[in-house]
């Protein structure tokens, strides 16, 4: 549905969310996400702080639409580009990684919310979709179903990210990329056959 065919009420609500999430990620960026209050999104977007709370429920729901976006956007870049499964699976943890590092603060903040928001569900359904089409493809072997695949491949990712963001120790970028190798390694139909 275009703007000029929302109601002039739908606009103004779209405008406000608008308003208040962009308003919220300049902050988060200026001082960080942990020094900056409702308060403050409210004051820079000029509206009343209560306004905020009809949009968000709180400031991590702000960094959960973040990382929702940024994952629709990941997943539809890798399909975009025409790569193969490997190189898609490749590109979106390369992509997300490089995410997980540049927005470091917000996506510690996003991943210990992602169990009662289901932030990563765009991610997660992406990467099923990936497996689905290289099973029926015949790239990987069909008798993991997709959505364990799917699941397994995250929790190394997680588990990575998690060591990476606690440690300060590691190329996460590099450790994306072994992931993958190993994931790949352990599931080509060749040596399942073999």
């Amino acid at each position: 549905m275009s703007m000029s065919e929302l109601s002039r009420r739908e606009r103004k609500k779209l405008e406000t969310y608008t308003r208040l999430y962009e308003c919220a990620m300049e902050l988060f960026r200026q001082q960080g996400y942990e020094q900056t209050s409702v308060e403050q999104i409210t004051q820079l977007a000029d509206v009343g702080k209560g306004t905020f709370y009809n949009y968000f429920q709180s400031k991590e729901a702000v960094v959960l639409e973040y990382s929702r976006r940024n994952y629709q956007e990941l997943i539809a870049s890798g399909r975009e580009a025409g790569y193969s499964l490997q190189e898609r699976l490749a590109h979106v943890l390369r992509n997300w990684s490089q995410f997980m590092i540049r927005e470091r603060e917000l996506a510690w903040v996003a991943l210990k919310n992602r169990e009662e928001a289901e932030l990563d569900k765009g991610l997660h359904y992406g990467i099923i979709g990936i497996i689905s089409h290289g099973q029926r493809i015949g790239e990987i072997n069909k008798r993991y179903d997709p959505v364990f695949l799917a699941e397994s491949l995250q929790g190394m990712v997680l588990q990575h990210f998690l060591h990476w963001f606690v440690t300060g120790e590691g190329d996460l970028e590099k450790e994306m990329e072994d992931v993958l190798n190993l994931f790949f390694e352990g599931l080509s139909e060749r040596k399942l056959r073999a």
